[in-house]
């Protein structure tokens, strides 16, 4: 069903609706066909796309709340921009089933698809199968989702520990993505875990089916559930608030959130897709349509950027967003009044793509978190667990936003994550921060400065996690050689002052160093080894990605020197082994970053 909201407004229906209600009730797991090209949704007979008036679909999210307001509303109308720009009057439909929206874009009713870049993947084979006039081309990205979505779970302290758990997941819905990821990052298969699906992902009165049909319904009442991918209201409600769940008022004892999209912030790309044989006939019709939603977008990041602003906003523009606000909080939230609401999921829980995030998105293919990456990650993934027999890559529009009636795509300067070095380092630190996956890599032996493009294959693989989880701590730990610190340590503990060392072919008396000195100077060399690795990818990102400091964001780096504290072999034997302590690690630390969570809107209320 609809997708998440962070307000709490929201999480008290949630709570409200749950409360003392899913003990005792059937949880209605429904599994997904494999391959899905054989589900029963693709033996609906195909029709052409019906003439008259458009339909587009649309779902439970804010984002879609900008297109509603291109349309001047749900209905056809003759002030309409969406229309005008379709050629045609547009009917926008609520859509939250997948399945509903296959049907309709299969028989005719509409040539388009509201989903992710999971749910388009999943669906293009058994699409393409039945004719390629089906096949789905991806037009625009709409959003990411930025804090509406995550992951609990039990007995999970790291993604790694998913090993042998069970999950549940919404079947065919956006957290597809989100476990895809997951399980990737964790270095796991769908083969390491057992996932079960539900129809909803939240609680819906409104299905007709009696029992438990969403996650985080049957987390609580299957107890050999371990996790559950849901959206924040749910993920509040089973953690206590978002600690640790004491099984008390509808929270499962001992889960706890892992991350939500606010630390993975690049894993959940909203999308548009249209029918092939639509897209043939009228390109110039998708393209302006495209564009008329992305210079709506851009209308309503102007009045969140002024929101932000605080009290030097432009109180006249305030007024004017409240107003255009309140028709889609009435519709998303069924009350006008909660506007401040509907403008925090739409500022804080998304965000908006832009002309600059779809020119990034479908026109950089050297972007990690891009649509040919995310398309051959997730197809992947979904062959690995027999979802789709072959990979049946959905094709792109890849509209060129800089030619012809270019809209201008100016570089857009990167806001820090966090405020400040040290709010950084006291986030790593922080008891409720996890380390929610590490990549190890090798440094040279000696190394007074590194070249990235001695190791291309290091830093494409950093740059991927630091892209994807663009909310996290990214901490770079650089570690020592241990070998002459075990034998400065083993020689004083029997006494020793000096030490013998081969000079020239002959051996030499020295003064055996304190046991302190030589950590510190191991703590010095092994920070300076991390501190080379983040200047590296400063200039990997200016020279391979043509990125200017402003388009940057270092500033989620903590630097750190382990020395020899933390050793993979404590007493190493060979050369090799040597070598193996003389690591380097990339450590993606989950924590909420800073983003003030009342931006200023007292103005709004």
């Amino acid at each position: 069903m609809n997708r998440a909201i962070h307000v709490f407004l929201l999480f008290f229906l949630a709570f409200a609706m749950s409360a003392g209600g899913v003990f005792g009730q059937k949880v209605n797991y429904s599994e997904i066909i494999k391959p899905f090209k054989n589900d029963p949704v693709f033996k609906t007979q195909k029709g052409a796309v019906k003439p008259g008036i458009l339909q587009m679909p649309y779902i439970t999210w804010a984002a879609d709340g900008v297109t509603i307001h291109a349309n001047g509303g749900e209905r056809p109308n003759a002030g309409s921009k969406l229309g005008r720009a379709a050629g045609a009057p547009v009917k926008l439909e609520r859509v939250d089933e997948f399945d509903k929206q296959l049907k309709a874009y299969i028989s005719g009713d509409s040539p388009f698809l509201r989903g992710t870049i999971g749910m388009i993947n999943l669906a293009a084979e058994g699409l393409t199968a039945i004719s390629p006039d089906l096949a789905p081309i991806v037009f625009m990205q709409l959003s990411w989702s930025t804090g509406a979505d995550g992951f609990v779970a039990k007995g999970v302290n790291k993604l790694s520990d998913l090993k042998g758990k069970t999950i549940v997941v919404q079947r065919t819905g956006p957290h597809m993505d989100l476990v895809n990821v997951l399980l990737q990052d964790a270095g796991l298969t769908l083969a390491d875990v057992t996932v079960k699906y539900v129809a909803d992902i939240t609680e819906n009165p409104d299905n007709p089916v009696p029992g438990i049909n969403d996650p985080a319904g049957a987390f609580r009442a299957d107890s050999s559930v371990d996790g559950a991918a849901a959206i924040y209201p749910d993920i509040l409600t089973l953690t206590a608030g978002g600690t640790v769940g004491t099984g008390a008022e509808d929270s499962v004892k001992g889960a706890k959130p892992i991350l939500t999209t606010r630390t993975a912030s690049r894993v959940i790309a909203d999308v548009y897709a249209v029918r092939s044989d639509w897209f043939a006939a009228n390109p110039d019709r998708v393209k302006s349509i495209a564009k008329t939603l992305l210079e709506e977008q851009k209308f309503f990041r102007d009045h969140l950027d002024n929101v932000g602003k605080k009290k030097s906003a432009d109180q006249a523009k305030l007024r004017e967003f409240k107003q255009l606000s309140r028709p889609l909080a009435g519709i998303f939230l069924f009350d006008e009044a909660a506007v401040e609401d509907f403008v925090m999921w739409l500022g804080l829980d998304s965000e908006l793509a832009l002309f600059s995030g779809n020119e990034e998105f479908f026109g950089n293919d050297k972007s990690p978190v891009g649509f040919a990456a995310a398309n051959k990650r997730i197809q992947s993934y979904y062959v690995a667990g027999g979802l789709i027999s072959s990979q049946t890559l959905p094709a792109a529009a890849k509209f060129k936003w800089f030619e012809s009636e270019a809209v201008p795509v100016p570089a857009v300067a990167v806001k820090p994550v966090f405020s400040s070095a040290q709010a950084v380092r006291a986030a790593a630190e922080s008891s409720s921060a996890g380390t929610l996956f590490t990549y190890t890599f090798g440094f040279p032996a000696s190394m007074a400065d590194l070249a990235w493009r001695d190791y291309p294959d290091v830093f494409n693989t950093i740059h991927e996690k630091v892209t994807r989880y663009g909310g996290a701590v990214v901490q770079l730990r650089g570690h020592a050689d241990n070998m002459f610190h075990n034998f400065v340590r083993m020689k004083r503990s029997r006494g020793a002052t000096t030490y013998e060392r081969k000079v020239g072919g002959a051996f030499k008396q020295f003064p055996l160093p304190q046991v302190e000195e030589v950590a510190n100077a191991a703590n010095k060399l092994s920070y300076s080894r991390a501190f080379a690795v983040k200047r590296a990818y400063a200039r990997y990102l200016r020279e391979h990605h043509d990125l200017s400091a402003q388009e940057m964001d270092l500033s989620r780096f903590d630097v750190k020197g382990m020395g020899v504290s933390d050793p993979k072999h404590s007493n190493p034997s060979s050369p090799q082994q040597r070598t193996e302590n003389m690591r380097g690690e990339l450590i993606i630390i989950g924590v909420e970053s800073e983003i003030p969570l009342d931006f200023g809107m007292e103005d709004l209320r």
